[in-house]
């Protein structure tokens, strides 16, 4: 059994409102598709920035990364917003 966690920093410039339904619905999307648990993590009082923690379990360590490059995918995918940086950490 492997496991890693993924920080993935965001920006959505849309003021404070916005941006929480925008990571609202990224965070809720993200856990119905993957099967993966996912939080705001950081700089959730920001009124631009966002971090999204995801901690994933895999049977293989190929599975593993191929689920948190497909979280990563439709993370970039989201059109209001842009992924800043991506970090990976195997447990």
């Amino acid at each position: 059994m492997y496991a890693a966690i993924l920080r993935i920093e965001l920006r959505i410039g849309e003021g404070a409102r916005a941006r929480q339904r925008t990571v609202r619905a990224i965070v809720e999307k993200i856990h119905r598709h993957f099967n993966v648990s996912v939080a705001e993590v950081d700089r959730s009082d920001h009124p631009s920035d966002s971090v999204l923690g995801v901690a994933a379990v895999a049977a293989t360590r190929r599975e593993l990364r191929e689920v948190l490059d497909r979280v990563v995918d439709a993370v970039a995918a989201h059109p209001r917003a842009e992924v800043l940086s991506v970090k990976e950490d195997d447990v």
